[in-house]
């Protein structure tokens, strides 16, 4: 590396790095190979302003050549292509060996235009070698001389030049795959470096035309230039999402992006796997919500932002890496607009919903405290949901793109995504309008069902029931049986009521074939759901079970459904002394069934004429007192006192009808009355002090009295001698 003076010896002198050879014609110095690197500014005789071009021969070696006007047209160099752009600044540009078109230059200004240099490359080549200070004063002397109009020119002239360059690469030509990555970075640099407004859409035909054939590349690559979303990135912004022909792919692309929280781990063609924050795209995303960025007369399709917003919002409230923060807090400085990126995002979306003219929407949602909702991940399902519901007011297009997207990630069985993505869906399937819609989303729900999920197992039966109203669907959910019957047993609550509507009206819409085997499943489980926690799904297992026992009772499965209607008549009877006033009329109803379906007349005349307090000796005389005693005992603890006072009642009307005390019997029984000795209630508690004194007198029978007669009389006895005592204690408790 050195200082060398050209062949004519006119005082110029250039700072060459790496081989050289000498040009003897005008004087000028050609530096070959990729490390050439000279400087030479200064002007001949003639006043031709001496400037750098960058040279690459059909071999693909590169080098630098400084010469006039002049030298280009008496020399030109037939195997190399002419660069406008520093190779090292804009890669991209010298990718592919052209032959030059000298003949464009014919008219051009007798100064050629200079590269546009990187601030590295700049600081190299104007720092003065150690070893001879005289030339860089007299390089700095030459510099100084340059006035400042100039100077201007001239670097309009390089843009320009750099500008048309990347115009012929991308407008003119065939741009392989892996070079995208490349000229995007260049077309973002040259925005940069270029602060003219006149000068911001210079680019904008080329920039269409790359992020139309290689949207992927030139999204991801976007991010990684500008993740905080510079003055020039909004720029490339704007231009892409407003174009018709870029719109769609971008937006997909960049929705795609944000859906990843918090990188979205891609490569782009170039082979770079460098990660890029999703917060980035929603720092894109409310740039381009601005109206001076997206204007209004722009039709904007906001379906896929939404849904990728929302689940956003509910990925950042679970977590955010310290990556994710750090630039969080460096985009915050620059706009002040949040505290966190969860409510960054929930900003955004609100700003989308404005956007789109659901301004009003966005405050009723507030009203309702709906948006603070999403920010927390235990309660962010059930606020989408409320989102969704107040969303089946748009448009019938807008509905059914964010049907097709959730459909299409619930089909990619994202996990993160899931349960918000059915909220959502679910509460879309009540829109009757998505008829061919809907019956396409229920291909999912078998797979949602054996979910280990609890969430999406409760979202899909809600949705199940749903569209088992309409009968054109409720024909179709045939193939759903086995699941929904597998999970039944598993199901409390309301989530089992929605089970059982939904096999309900399916077995309306079933044949006769299908639906008896069906339904004498259903008899055998359905008496478990009598004591459900919810009052609706109680109501929905007793209507349920009488529609079974009707629609058996003339079918051959008669016999077989006998069996599981006796199981049914103990809980049928508690049953009717319910608070729900309701449960009590419906348990009337099916235990009435129930005793014409068993033949039972003495308690089908019972039950017709109220005499409801003499069921529990009818119900004895079938003589099966041990399971009767076993279904007696978990309504002790009942959380219903009506139901535990006739418990403790029947459990006395079963002992004073036992034959024979039988040893493993007694602890439990005397157990399990002990307890309610102590109960809250005051009847319940006296009702069991009574019944323990009976069981108690039982248990010192001597096993040698013969018969059921002795063992009734010493049991009134005891049962008088107790009640005497109870009605002394009582009458003390008053006088005190």
């Amino acid at each position: 590396m050195g200082w060398q003076e050209g062949a004519e010896g006119r005082g110029r002198w250039q700072r060459v790095a790496g081989p050289f050879v000498s040009c003897h014609d005008a004087g000028c110095v050609q530096a070959t190979g990729h490390g050439a690197l000279c400087d030479l500014r200064d002007r001949n005789a003639a006043g031709s302003l001496v400037s750098p071009l960058f040279l690459e021969d059909e071999a693909g070696q590169v080098g630098k050549e400084w010469s006039c006007k002049e030298s280009l047209q008496s020399h030109p160099i037939p195997a190399a292509r002419v660069f406008g752009a520093s190779w090292k600044r804009f890669p991209s540009l010298w990718w592919e060996p052209l032959r030059p078109d000298l003949s464009s230059m014919a008219g051009r200004d007798p100064s050629m235009p200079k590269l546009a240099w990187t601030e590295e490359e700049e600081a190299k080549v104007n720092a003065p070698p150690a070893q001879q200070p005289h030339e860089l004063t007299e390089v700095q002397v030459l510099q100084a001389g340059w006035d400042q109009p100039e100077q201007e020119q001239q670097q309009h002239q390089e843009q320009e030049a750099i500008a048309v360059e990347l115009d012929k690469r991308v407008l003119h030509s065939v741009i392989p795959l892996h070079h995208a990555p490349g000229i995007l970075r260049s077309i973002y640099q040259w925005l940069v470096s270029n602060t003219e407004q006149s000068a911001q859409h210079r680019l904008d035909r080329s920039l269409l035309e790359l992020a139309e054939e290689h949207p992927h590349d030139v999204v991801v690559t976007l991010l990684r230039c500008s993740p905080a979303c510079d003055r020039a990135a909004v720029t490339m912004w704007r231009v892409m999402v407003v174009s018709s022909r870029t719109k769609k792919k971008v937006m997909a692309e960049l929705c795609r992006v944000l859906k990843d929280w918090p990188f979205h781990r891609t490569s782009t063609s170039d082979g770079d796997n460098t990660d890029v924050f999703a917060l980035a795209a929603t720092r894109v995303l409310w740039e381009l919500l601005r109206p001076a960025n997206y204007p209004m007369e722009e039709e904007m399709s906001f379906s896929l932002p939404l849904m990728v917003l929302l689940f956003q919002i509910f990925a950042s409230a679970q977590q955010t890496p310290e990556e994710v923060e750090t630039f969080f807090r460096e985009c915050q400085q620059e706009e002040g607009i949040a505290t966190s990126p969860s409510r960054f995002a929930l900003l955004t979306l609100k700003a989308l919903l404005c956007r789109v003219g659901y301004d009003m929407l966005v405050l009723e949602l507030g009203k309702r405290n709906i948006w603070e909702m999403l920010l927390h991940a235990e309660s962010h399902h059930w606020a989408v949901g409320l989102l969704a519901r107040a969303m089946k007011h748009v448009s019938r297009t807008e509905r059914r793109q964010i049907v097709l997207y959730l459909e299409t990630w619930l089909i990619n069985n994202e996990p993160r995504w899931k349960v918000p993505a059915m909220a959502f869906l679910v509460e879309m399937l009540a829109c009757k309008d998505l008829k061919m819609e809907c019956l396409r989303v229920m291909q999912l729900f078998p797979r949602y069902l054996r979910s280990e999920c609890t969430a999406v197992r409760q979202l899909v039966l809600k949705g199940l029931k749903t569209l088992s109203r309409r009968p054109y669907v409720a024909k179709k959910m045939e193939f759903l049986l086995p699941e929904i019957m597998g999970i039944l047993p598993e199901l409390e609550g309301d989530v089992a009521g929605n089970a059982l509507f939904v096999l309900k009206n399916m077995l309306k819409e079933m044949t006769i074939s299908k639906a008896n085997p069906t339904a004498l499943q259903l008899a055998e489980r359905l008496p478990a759901f009598f004591d459900s926690e919810s009052s609706s799904t109680q109501l929905q297992s007793i209507h349920f079970f009488r529609a079974v026992m009707s629609r058996l009772f003339a079918a051959r499965e008669k016999e077989q459904l006998k069996t599981h209607v006796r199981q049914s008549v103990i809980p049928l009877f508690f049953h009717l002394h319910d608070e729900n006033q309701q449960v009590a009329e419906a348990a009337e109803e099916t235990l009435l069934d129930a005793a014409k379906f068993l033949q039972r007349t003495k308690l089908v005349d019972l039950l017709e004429r109220k005499q409801t307090w003499r069921l529990g000796k009818c119900l004895l005389e079938d003589n099966s007192l041990g399971e009767h005693l076993r279904q007696s005992l978990p309504y002790l603890q009942s959380p219903q006192e009506p139901l535990r006072l006739e418990a403790v009642t029947f459990i006395g009307l079963i002992a004073r009808r036992v034959r024979d005390w039988r040893e493993e019997e007694l602890p439990i029984i005397y157990e399990a009355i002990q307890g309610m000795t102590d109960d809250v209630s005051s009847s319940v508690s006296s009702l069991a002090t009574e019944t323990l004194f009976i069981i108690r007198a039982a248990m010192r029978l001597p096993r040698s009295v013969p018969g059921l007669r002795g063992l009734s009389y010493r049991l009134w006895k005891a049962r008088k001698k107790c009640s005497a005592l109870a009605f002394l204690c009582c009458c003390c408790c008053a006088q005190g």
